[in-house]
């Protein structure tokens, strides 16, 4: 229809309005006044009148029903230059009516440690309704509707995350706000009121709009005053946002537009304005989101800048479900591309810790500390196990303090991961899994350690005269004791090495083993697992487990390579030293003292050229065993069971289960090469035909006896030098009892047997 065909049927059809109102009048008329005159129309006049008057009204209906075409026709051209469509319209009222808003969250990532820190509360509609969170809020313009769709975002928002709060947990929620469209105080009263418990983690973002006035600063303000809420300025850098927003509005967040993030791994001048804008954020207290994240590059190149916050379809999409974390592979991205960066620019920054403080070591190291001192009381050190930071923890001299470790993976750079101060007494409780790299825990010879706790440690000293526990190979070491539910690791590497001890006892310091599950490895030209390399040592063990490999040119798993030893132990040994020179127990060259098996088992294995599995070689150590279950086993061309090679070393054994086994050209089973071996009671048990000549402590020769039967053996012995008692028990592994005695004991013993088995015999007989 063109523009006068148009206007003529627009006034036709007022001509015909007027024509009709016309007869209505004149009909209508016609009626008052015959009522009020008293007139009686005839009936022909009565029948033209309804007639007319009834037409009159089904014309008015055609005309009407013409005039709502019409009008609609008008509407629809009105709607259609708004680009509405009006079903899409109809949608979105009844998606207002029936409150069906549906709600996705995305996670905003901790750019340090990759962990979930708050979720985006997205809008979006069912699929019936099928409207995008733009068009809802178009056609909520244009239905003057906004502050509905503002009300139901806080409130359906805030409902779910209450009802959700065991999946939230305390992270944050990010809620999207109009800033023309702020509720009124009354309505944030009741979100007061309904949810004052969580407001501390409202975050409301302030959406993309032309610059800010006084009126909506105001509005903000109070807003936040009210509930008690941050607030985010979104899309900074895009074309609304502006400084000026930030400065107005006083932001907790700023949140960079993804026209700015992306590519920014290669484009140099955004990455100069997000770190100018980082770099304000952090003098301002203000953290920097990330959003639209999108690649692998992206992601590292933020992290490298340093935001707070990263948002992005790469890190996580967004979800009906409230994820608990990222893929862990992205996350572990995250925090390995940290403890990178860490690394460089450190200013060799010391953190001073307060007695009762809490001290994450991993963010300690993002913040470019290198180091924490305690200076007394009880400090708790929390890290994350799968990585390692660079970080030294030191104790001030003269102080008594407890360090508790919790999923701690610390590295001393340059220096000994863990130090005592001088005259210093040290705790150190384990929680969880706990790991020290490159070197352990320095003890002075003046100070004392005491570890603990129900968790673990792995020490792993790779790096040459490093320390495990104690000192250096060349240091002395101060007092020592391990007590503890847990397992400790010890791994040691290089020329010189030793796992827990040092050079040489300090003037009064003992290395106590008393409970745990130790295992020791040391690795190296020379290397000690528990004890001295150069000087005396005191080691007692308890009744615990510890298990060594020690594999070097000269190698000792528990004594000193020269010097005194006194070693007692009622544990479980489980003891492999392996080289060239090697003692499993005991003093690698020359040497003296005593060690002492009083309880548990104790297995020293040894391969060498030269060596003894428990004693010392060309030493005077003596051996006492007195109870529990021991056994030497050496391999090599001149070794010992126990005892000592090339001098008079004493082994004494009066209880228990003995046994040796070697294989070697040039065997000692047991003894040494001045003196015989001492039996005085215990099961000794030679493998493989070995010989011995032992002597009872009147110096008597003695003879073996195997015992077939009997379970055990029990007797008195009377020598010119005094009685003694011989108790020994049939070993269950093997099944032999086996018993050293004088020759005159031994045939009273055969006599004996003799008797009870014809007695037996007899018995058996009769019956």
């Amino acid at each position: 229809m063109n523009k006068h065909d148009k206007d003529r049927s627009q006034l036709m059809f007022g001509l015909r309005c007027v024509l009709l109102a016309a007869v209505i009048i004149i009909i209508s008329v016609s009626f008052i006044y015959s009522y009020f005159t008293g007139t009686a129309l005839s009936t022909v006049e009565m029948c033209l009148s309804i007639a007319a008057l009834g037409l009159t009204m089904l014309v008015m209906f055609f005309e009407i029903h013409s005039y709502r075409q019409f009008y609609n026709e008008g509407v629809r051209k009105i709607y259609h230059n708004q680009e509405v469509e009006l079903d899409k319209l109809d949608k979105f009222k009844q998606l207002v009516k029936r409150n069906d808003f549906i709600y996705n969250f995305q996670p905003i990532v901790d750019s340090r440690n990759g962990e979930i820190y708050a979720y985006e509360c997205l809008m979006r509609t069912a699929d019936d309704i099928g409207l995008k969170p733009l068009e809802v809020l178009k056609y909520a313009e244009i239905s003057n509707m906004l502050y509905s769709i503002e009300k139901s975002t806080f409130f359906n928002a805030l409902a779910f995350y209450k009802e959700n709060i065991d999946k939230f947990g305390s992270k944050k929620i990010f809620i999207n706000s109009i800033p023309s469209v702020i509720l009124p105080d009354e309505e944030l009263a009741k979100l007061k009121e309904m949810y004052s418990d969580i407001s501390e983690n409202i975050v409301v973002e302030i959406l993309e709009n032309d610059d800010d006035d006084d009126t909506t600063i105001a509005a903000f303000d109070n807003l936040r005053n009210i509930l008690n809420c941050n607030i985010a300025v979104d899309d900074y850098g895009s074309g609304y946002s502006n400084d000026m927003k930030v400065l107005n509005n006083n932001p907790n967040f700023i949140k960079i537009d993804m026209s700015l993030i992306q590519s920014i791994d290669t484009d140099s001048r955004k990455q100069l304005l997000v770190s100018n804008l980082i770099k304000f954020g952090k003098k301002y207290n203000i953290k920097i989101l990330a959003e639209g994240v999108e690649t692998k590059e992206e992601l590292g190149k933020v992290i490298e800048l340093g935001v707070d916050l990263i948002q992005g379809f790469y890190t996580a999409r967004p979800s009906r479900d409230v994820l608990p974390a990222i893929d862990t592979e992205i996350s572990e991205y995250i925090i390995e591309e940290n403890v990178r960066l860490s690394k460089y620019g450190n200013e060799n920054r010391i953190y001073d810790a307060a007695d009762g403080e809490n001290v994450n070591v991993f963010n300690l190291s993002l913040e470019k500390y290198s180091g924490v001192f305690v200076n007394s009381g009880t400090v708790r050190f929390i890290g994350t196990k799968s990585h390692i930071v660079d970080m030294l923890v030191k104790t001030a001299d003269n102080s008594d303090t407890t360090l508790i470790f919790e999923n701690v993976n610390i590295k001393g750079a340059v220096e000994t991961t863990v130090q005592l101060g001088e005259r210093a007494k040290a705790k150190i409780v384990l929680e969880g899994v706990n790991t020290f790299n490159k070197e352990g825990i320095y003890v002075p010879p003046t100070s004392e350690l005491l570890l603990t706790g129900d968790g673990n440690l792995t020490i792993k000293n790779n790096r040459n005269g490093g320390t495990g526990i104690g000192a250096s190979y060349e240091k002395p070491y101060g007092n020592i004791t391990i007590d503890m539910q847990g397992m400790l690791t010890v791994d040691s590497s290089g020329d010189k090495i030793v796992c827990i001890g040092g050079g040489e006892k300090g003037p009064n310091s003992i290395i106590r083993i008393v409970k745990g599950d130790v295992r020791l490895m040391g690795r190296g030209i020379y290397a000690i697992c528990v004890g001295s390399a150069s000087g005396d040592t005191d080691i007692i063990i308890g009744k615990c487990r510890v298990k060594t490999q020690c594999i070097a040119n000269e190698a000792v798993s528990i004594g000193t390579m020269y010097g005194t030893v006194n070693i007692s132990t009622v544990g479980n040994l489980d003891l492999v030293t392996d080289g060239e020179r090697v003692t499993g127990i005991g003093v690698l060259n020359g040497g003296s003292g005593s060690v002492q098996i009083n309880a548990g088992e104790t297995n020293s294995v040894i391969h060498g050229d030269i060596g003894t599995a428990i004693g010392s070689l060309g030493g005077r150590v003596d051996v006492h065993c007195d109870g529990g279950r021991v056994h030497g086993h050496a391999e090599g061309t001149r070794v010992c069971g126990i005892g000592a090679l090339d001098a008079g070393g004493v082994v004494h054994i009066s209880g228990g289960t003995v046994t040796v086994g070697i294989k070697s050209s040039e065997p000692m089973w047991i003894g040494s090469a001045e003196k015989q071996p001492i039996i005085t009671g215990g099961n000794v048990i030679l493998e493989e035909s070995g010989t011995i000549n032992p002597v009872n402590s009147a110096g008597e020769e003695l003879v073996l006896y195997r015992m077939d039967k009997s379970q055990s053996y029990n007797d008195n012995i009377s020598t010119p030098a005094g009685s003694y008692t011989y108790r020994a028990q049939r070993d269950e592994r093997s099944g032999q009892l086996c018993v050293y005695v004088p020759e005159r004991v031994r045939e009273k013993i055969a006599q004996m047997i003799a008797l009870e088995n014809q007695a037996n015999s007899v018995g058996i007989a009769a019956k």
